[in-house]
């Protein structure tokens, strides 16, 4: 799901709890509570991300990028990067299965209002399936958040498979390639966040997907492919954050054609 500013979060939350009763309201409003210590940690976390950039550059500048020391001192910083990068991804991952769980409850409460009036429900009904869908999805987020990206993959392949065409199905599909990315398997995750693009083409996850292919080509060195999809990005989506930390990479990668 699209990323909301913290002003957002708080009005939505507080919508929710004068619309639900009882324990609905109060555990939505815990868990926007929640996505907001979330999103203080994704700001410090890009902080960082911006801090060890900004050093990188200065070493360039001032002493080179081809002396002893300032190799040593990058590789260090690029480590560091990629360790900061994993924690904020996986950071953004949870905020965006924070808001699939109150859509999730907010879908249940109308069936169950029913069911109660009603007294009589088939089992195979819309609330039944949406239950599945669930179960599944909150499964493989639950291993991706352990480091089980084996297992999530495979869950949410799951997910995708029966429920290919929801408003999470896009979701699970970058789950799915953001888990090849943090295992470092570039070439499986490029082809998993094309399926983004070409399965959801008007999904929310089109833009950061583009942005995590740019990245992908950089991992295996085709500067050339990575630039591409940055341009698109910029050009397709321009006010979005994605598109503003590509015109950053575009900016940082070497000239054309050199």
């Amino acid at each position: 799901m699209m990323r909301k500013g913290t002003r957002d979060i708080f009005i939505l939350a507080a919508l929710v709890v004068l619309a639900l009763p009882g324990c609905y309201g109060k555990r939505i409003y815990d868990i926007e509570t929640g996505m907001e210590r979330q999103r203080r940690r994704v700001v410090s976390l890009e902080d960082s991300l911006a801090y060890l950039q900004a050093e990188m550059a200065y070493l360039d500048t001032t002493f080179g990028s081809k002396s002893a020391p300032v190799r040593t001192s990058r590789a260090v910083t690029e480590s560091r990067m990629d360790e900061l990068q994993t924690r904020l991804e996986i950071l953004e991952s949870q905020v965006d299965e924070n808001r699939y769980k109150i859509s999730q409850m907010d879908m249940r409460r109308t069936p169950m209002t029913q069911a109660a009036d009603t007294s009589a429900v088939p089992a195979d009904t819309s609330m039944a399936r949406a239950s599945v869908a669930t179960h599944l999805y909150e499964t493989a987020y639950i291993d991706f958040t352990k480091g089980d990206f084996q297992s999530a993959v495979a869950g949410f392949r799951d997910f995708v498979a029966r429920f290919p065409m929801t408003d999470f199905s896009d979701d699970a599909q970058f789950m799915i390639a953001q888990s090849y990315y943090i295992m470092e398997d570039y070439p499986r995750a490029i082809v998993e966040f094309r399926k983004v693009l070409n399965s959801y083409p008007s999904g929310d996850k089109v833009p950061e997907a583009m942005h995590k292919l740019g990245h992908s080509y950089l991992k295996i060195d085709d500067i050339e492919t990575a630039r591409q999809y940055f341009k698109i990005l910029v050009n397709r989506y321009p006010g979005t954050v994605e598109a503003a930390r590509a015109r950053e990479m575009l900016e940082a990668l070497p000239p054309e054609g050199n």
